[in-house]
């Protein structure tokens, strides 16, 4: 092409930069969704062109004096040889997206879809929104919570998302910029001017540029695609989804052809379908590729080409060009002998050609996975992290965030990662076991199909400043689970086993409760001695019998009152002796008869007066012996025993639940219960009758405080926005500032007291009940039971009655 011989076509024009380039030959490749590159070489008169000014200049190659042409960034400019009078010089032009490729990052995005990550990311780069173009479809992106670029360029980055997603991009030239146009769909490629003609190579040069060659050949490929993923928030639901290539009625029938995957990178079955789709068209977007040869310079990849005269009817349509490779010469730009400018052997010494690769207009285009995902091979230590103030940081999963010591823009606190989970030595349905990694540890992270985007912990380490709990190796011999109060520490709860020899022991240690639940029997052997020291009260209760063997001596001491109640009878049986001594009084009391018994001798003794009773008969000694004389019986101070008080049973748990296998669906969900408006509740201390009036309380509804005094009665009364179901009571019977007492309410639509569950909310609710609400009634219903009988001064008993239901329903009051 390009005739006479004599004229020159290929141009260059940079930016702000008056020079005297002439073209002498270039080549150059562009592809959809890939940067282009063009070697250009050209010759000027100045033999001292300063090289770096140019680096980085706008140029525009021009193909034809008409417009045709690249546009872009001078990536490469360097010096060759130097005739008498012209010196070569070569230039390499890229798109400005190419500068992506010489930076390389480690950085978390969240919350943001694909366009909004490749848009920050050209930005940074000065590629601005007047640069590139999002022209995307219907179809919605979701937003990614954790998008991580790991040691990767930008260029590879982004390109990996798009060709993730199935968007691809293209270039559009003008003389003075190029737009880089991202896309979806087939709509966002623009088409060529007029139709090209199609002429076989005939030696002859034609007037117009024409297409020289032209083939196609079709490929076989997958026919549909199945991806199926794992969300561990719906473990029950089989995430699988596929596509497969719809066909007219009277098509042959394609052979079945599956590419499976999993991962598929989907939490939704209707995001796995998208991407199933997406992942199908990708492999089929090149079974029909086409190939030529032309002279045409308007070819442009990411471009509708239209043929004409072709003697295949059916090619006579419009083609997308995927990759063009140009190729043009003008030697006439020498004036004189240089040193030849090509070392090609074929028969193309002058003008414009290029080879290119197409598909029919109707196939969807998706971008080849050509920029895998980076994997992280082997495991990372990170540093748990929380907002501000707080110690330990988890949601309901048990998931904690962290700060990567790779992440330069992580701000350290509750927003520096996504969630991760936590591995435990054992999880069930509530079994199992849990301890959070807290703010500050030192966590070992691992990567799930060694994806960064999918981070999991495993462990935690010591560190330098988080030291052991005791220093080592000196005690290289305890094996301890010790714990730090949180807030503020000061305070730990600790098993500790000591296995050094002659010294092995099991310590634990709790900062304030422990509690014991054995639900059949508890067997205690102890080969030494047994110590106990209780600080403030003691309280046992016995159900049935209590059987004590004390082989040698016991020894009890008590410093106040002994108080002993026995329902029926005592039987004391003494080896040898009695001996009881009072500092002022002891009196016996019997309501019918009192026997007292001794084999051979009975002596009453008073001051200086007694009464002996033994085998010799009875003898009476005193000053003055009255028989029936008067005076009167001294009186007993009278019994006045306590009964003891009901202990307060170990805090429980109920069972989890056996696994069941995985199906492929959901479990139904439970029903949405009825809600009340209104909360009347009375406050009273334990076992007083009356109200508490005139105190401060805050009641927490949806994390709106509400502040108020207690009635004349000891009332508290509100309404409630239908949407609360949970309230949290704070009331302080010392005063605003002491401590506080505290109950967790459940708003819900309460069963009858005759209920369990019922009786359990109701107790709850007045802080006489403190465990689970399951409806059964164990030791814990039971003894709150109890607590509410005798707050109410009746007899307390495991039962209640019809009357104390509906006593409890009064008291309660919602």
């Amino acid at each position: 092409m390009f005739n006479p011989a004599n004229e020159t076509h290929f141009s260059l024009n940079i930016k702000d930069q008056p020079h005297d380039l002439q073209v002498l030959n270039f080549t150059g490749v562009e592809r959809i969704s890939q940067p282009y590159l063009f070697q250009v070489e050209a010759v000027s008169e100045q033999p001292d062109i300063d090289l770096e000014s140019l680096l980085g200049k706008a140029v525009f190659l021009a193909f034809t004096p008409q417009g045709a042409g690249i546009h872009g960034i001078i990536q490469s400019f360097a010096q060759r040889e130097s005739g008498k009078r012209l010196t070569r010089y070569q230039l390499n032009i890229a798109p400005q997206l190419s500068y992506l490729a010489r930076r390389t990052n480690q950085r978390i995005f969240q919350a943001l879809n694909v366009p909004q990550i490749i848009s920050t990311v050209l930005e940074e780069h000065g590629i601005l929104s007047n640069s590139y173009q999002f022209q995307l479809g219907p179809t919605v992106y979701p937003p990614r919570d954790y998008c991580v670029q790991y040691d990767e360029t930008d260029l590879h980055f982004i390109q990996r998302l798009c060709e993730e997603e199935g968007i691809h991009y293209h270039f559009q030239h003008s003389p003075d910029a190029h737009m880089l146009v991202f896309g979806d769909d087939q709509s966002v490629f623009p088409k060529l001017g007029q139709p090209t003609v199609y002429l076989p190579g005939s030696g002859m040069v034609a007037n117009e540029p024409a297409i020289r060659r032209f083939a196609m050949r079709q490929h076989t490929r997958s026919s549909r695609v199945t991806q199926r993923d794992y969300n561990f928030e719906t473990p029950r639901l089989l995430l699988e989804a596929a596509y497969k290539q719809p066909q007219a009625q009277d098509a042959k029938a394609l052979p079945d052809l599956e590419d499976y995957s999993y991962p598929g990178h989907f939490s939704e079955r209707e995001r796995g379908k998208h991407l199933s789709q997406r992942a199908l068209e990708r492999h089929r977007s090149d079974y029909r590729l086409a190939e030529g040869k032309s002279d045409q310079p308007a070819l442009i990849s990411g471009h509708f080409l239209e043929i004409s005269d072709h003697p295949r009817s059916e090619w006579n349509d419009l083609w997308l060009i995927h990759q063009v490779h140009h190729e043009g010469k003008q030697p006439q730009v020498l004036e004189e002998s240089m040193t030849h400018d090509t070392g090609d052997t074929d028969d193309f010494q002058q003008g414009y050609r290029n080879s290119f690769v197409a598909t029919p207009w109707d196939i969807p285009y998706r971008p080849t996975l050509l920029h895998p995902k980076p994997q992280v091979l082997g495991s990372q230590t990170a540093v748990v992290t929380g907002p501000a103030g707080e110690e330990i940081h988890c949601d309901q999963y048990g998931r904690i965030k962290v700060q990567f010591h790779w992440d330069r823009e992580g701000s350290g606190d509750d927003k520096s990662s996504c969630w991760l989970r936590v591995a435990s030595n054992w999880a069930g349905d509530l079994y199992g076991g849990i301890a959070i990694p807290r703010v500050g540890m030192e966590v070992v992270v691992t990567f799930l199909e060694a994806d960064p985007d999918q981070p999991l912990v495993t462990g935690c380490l010591y560190h330098a400043e988080n030291n052991v709990p005791y220093a080592l190796p000196a005690n290289k011999t305890r094996s301890t689970f010790k714990t730090l109060s949180s807030p503020g520490g000061a305070g730990y709860n600790e098993l500790r086993l000591e296995d050094k020899k002659g010294e092995e022991q099991i310590f634990i240690h709790a900062q304030r409760d422990l509690d014991k639940n054995i639900e059949h029997d508890q067997k205690i052997h102890i080969g030494n001695e047994r110590h106990d020291t209780v600080e403030a009260n003691s309280f046992s209760e016995f159900k049935a019998e209590e059987h004590i063997t004390v082989t040698s001596d016991r020894k009890v001491e008590t410093k106040a009152n002994d108080h002993l109640s026995i329902g029926v009878s005592q039987h004391t049986q003494l080896g040898t002796a009695q001996l009881t001594k009072a500092g002022r009084e002891i009196h016996l009391k019997a309501g019918q008869k009192m026997v007292i018994e001794a084999g051979v001798e009975l002596t009453l003794q008073a001051g200086g007066s007694f009464i002996k009773l033994d085998p010799s008969g009875i003898s009476m000694v005193g000053p003055i012996i009255r028989y029936n004389a008067g005076g009167a019986p001294g009186k007993g101070t009278g019994i006045a025993a306590l009964l003891p008080a009901i202990p307060l049973p170990a805090d429980i748990d109920k069972a989890g639940e056996l696994l069941e296998r995985v199906s492929s669906n959901l479990a139904a969900s439970k029903p949405i219960k009825e809600l009340n408006n209104r909360l009347r509740i009375q406050l009273k201390r334990p076992y007083e009758k009356e109200g508490i009036a005139g105190q401060s309380y805050v009641l927490n509804m949806d994390g709106i405080e509400h502040k108020g005094i207690t009635t004349t009665d000891g009332y508290i009364d509100h309404h409630l926005p239908g949407s609360v179901k949970k309230a949290t009571l704070k009331f302080y019977p010392f005063g605003e500032g002491n401590q506080a007492w505290t109950w967790e309410i459940d708003i819900n639509k309460q069963a009858p007291a005759n209920d369990v569950l019922g009786r359990q909310s109701r107790l709850k609710n007045l802080g006489f009940y403190s465990g689970v609400l399951d409806g059964i009634d164990g030791p814990t219903t039971q003894y709150a039971t109890r607590c509410f009988q005798r707050a109410c001064q009746l007899p307390d008993k495991d039962h209640i009655t019809t009357s104390e239901q509906d006593l409890l329903t009064k008291q309660h009051n919602v």
